[in-house]
């Protein structure tokens, strides 16, 4: 496996880059990024040799035999079929009914007004877009959650939607290790994230510990050994290395491990009573064919406790039939659910980007005397670098496969993914790193999002303008115009947003139009907090940074708590204008109804 990136730019000249030149270059931009995957590539090998013992082998075997108990996996009792619809799911109905009704009381007091004036209709329905980046954007969203939940906002909240490092968050909280407890999740982080995930020496100990041990950690790897017909992907060793550094309660396995085992589906416990928002992870699927003609290359499917599937095909399958084949709409296998080490490793796969994908992460670095014909080679061979991808996506069975048959009116990725038997999915952050999307869902019907950027490329990345497109495309009316950072860069302060910009809905028309407001908080320095510490610049807070210290791990949940609490009053104008607003739309309607009624009568 060789490392992803982009040739010298002292040399440039008009050809594709040498594998030499890819390595060299991005071994110098990013010097962590070559030392996590020389590590990664240790533990890929010390995996391999591991499955190619007999031991492993006995071990696929009596795996596949429990596969079938529906006492260990009650999942493989079921069949599943394909759900063809736009709306939510039953599940997640169920779970806004009890959301809602929670949050009368708690709008109310956060608002100042008195219980009787609300009505549940008229609630904003919130949501959180947190990016990824990493450890960084894993404890920073952690850090914004925790404050939101200090000041009574998270009870506001009804959706979590994360990209790669958030993702991790959610897997965490929403599990045993946490159990939905902030200061367990801080202490969690604090005695895991100090050893690498990628320890060789402490995989290799795991592994050997015990058959049970080995059993334990290894099922999401015989899964995807299974699934991919006797192998397994970088990916899958990415995943198996953050399940064993971040989902475990001690280094080693303990012999009732599998009593707190973590799946998505699992999570619908934290979240039936409606006392906490329900998380969506987000991943994408990249369709090399539309990538060469210029289409939407870039399709997204999300993961929550209820469902898989995409909005833009509206097909959904329950989360614990993933990873099982279908054809027709009707799984043709039964298998338990996937474990969620192997999931964390799909979502937070940003190091299966194409080419391209690379070239825009490093163009930041290229002298400005070399950037103009940089940029002639990258245009010129642009198709084939956004095809070629040096590290491969996580494949799966496709549950989609030949659900139905395509028309000439049907979107070419859409085509294409209907006739493939494998869905390959990888970190959504490939295509916006702040998950907007599946928060734009009608039948969610989202009034204010707040977009935690925990982004490295904080001020460059165009995440709210693609939002801005895909809206467009899709006739999403009420989405703010024009959000983003400021171009004209003639501001003498290096973050002229500050720590919290409210983006508001231009769109609004008496009702025509459902208003989204967008309330942005990037990951920035904050003088109230520690002046010196800016996490876009520091060293620790890297993107390819695996390894923080507990003092590390404190100083960043800091400035994310203080970058919230700077601006809950700005946050409580929101909600309430929102509230009144909808509250005004409501009386209006039942006013017209009942003159309505009265011109009939």
């Amino acid at each position: 496996m060789t490392l992803p990136s982009f040739p010298s730019l002292d040399d440039l000249n008009e050809k594709i880059p040498t594998t030499e030149d890819i390595n060299k270059k991005i071994a110098a931009l990013y010097p962590s990024f070559s030392s996590q995957f020389d590590s990664l590539r240790q533990g890929y090998a010390v995996l391999w040799d591991y499955i190619t013992m007999d031991d492993f082998r006995h071990m696929v075997a009596d795996m596949e035999r429990e596969f079938k108990d529906a006492v260990t996996y009650p999942e493989v009792a079921e069949d599943a079929y394909v759900r063809i619809g736009a709306g939510i799911s039953q599940g997640e109905e169920a779970f806004l009914r009890k959301r809602k009704a929670k949050q009368k009381q708690a709008f109310a007091d956060f608002i100042g007004v008195d219980v009787n004036e609300i009505d549940e209709e008229d609630i904003p329905v919130t949501a959180i877009a947190s990016s990824g980046g990493g450890y960084r954007a894993m404890v920073g969203c952690a850090g914004y959650m925790k404050a939101m939940n200090d000041t009574g906002v998270l009870d506001l909240v009804t959706y979590l939607a994360g990209v790669s490092g958030s993702c991790w968050t959610f897997a965490q909280l929403y599990s045993p290790l946490a159990d939905g407890s902030f200061d367990t999740l801080f202490s969690h982080f604090k005695s895991h994230v100090h050893t690498h995930l990628a320890n060789v020496t402490n995989l290799v100990n795991i592994l050997k510990a015990s058959p049970d041990n080995s059993k334990i950690l290894m099922q999401g790897i015989i899964e995807r050994f299974y699934q991919q017909e006797g192998t397994i992907n970088m990916v899958d060793v990415f995943g198996m290395m953050l399940g064993g550094t971040l989902l475990t309660k001690v280094e080693t396995v303990s012999d009732d491990a599998k009593n707190d085992e973590v799946n998505l589906s699992g999570q619908a416990e934290y979240i039936q009573d409606g006392s906490l928002p329900m998380p969506i992870y987000c991943v994408v699927r990249h369709d090399l064919e539309c990538e060469k003609r210029d289409g939407d290359a870039y399709q997204w499917f999300e993961f929550n406790p209820f469902e898989m599937g995409s909005e833009e095909i509206n097909a959904w399958i329950p989360v614990w039939a993933f990873g099982r084949k279908f054809d027709n709409g009707k799984n043709t296998e039964r298998l338990p659910e996937q474990t969620m080490s192997i999931m964390m490793g799909v979502f937070g796969s940003a190091f299966a980007a194409s080419l391209a994908h690379f070239y825009q992460e490093i163009r930041t670095f290229v002298p400005k005397s070399a950037l103009e014909k940089a940029d002639g080679v990258f245009n010129r061979y642009q198709n084939s670098m956004s095809s070629f991808h040096p590290i491969s996506p996580a494949c799966f069975p496709n549950p989609f496969y030949n659900l139905f048959t395509a028309t000439e009116q049907t979107p070419l990725a859409t085509q294409n993914l209907l006739q493939s038997r494998e869905l390959c999915l990888a970190d959504a952050g490939l295509d916006n790193n702040l998950p907007f999307y599946p928060l734009l869902r009608e039948d969610r019907k989202v009034d204010v999002i707040f977009a935690i950027d925990l982004s490295a490329d904080i001020q460059t990345a165009p995440h709210l303008k693609r939002a801005e497109g895909y809206a467009r495309r899709r006739g999403i009316e009420g989405w703010p115009k024009n959000a983003g950072w400021p171009k004209d860069g003639n501001s003498n302060d290096p973050y002229p947003l500050g720590t919290c910009t409210v983006f508001a809905s231009q769109g609004y028309e008496g009702g025509k139009v459902h208003p989204i407001n967008v309330v942005y908080f990037p990951l920035i320095i904050n003088s109230n907090y520690d002046p010196e510490f800016d996490p876009q610049t520091c060293e620790f807070t890297s993107t390819w940074n695996f390894v923080y210290t507990p003092d590390q791990v404190s100083k960043l949940i800091g400035l994310a708590e203080q970058n919230w609490k700077d601006n809950v009053g700005t946050v409580c104008e929101v909600l309430k204008q929102v509230w009144m607003r909808k509250r005004a739309d409501r009386l209006g309607k039942h006013l017209q109804m009942s003159r309505d009624e009265i011109m009939v009568a």
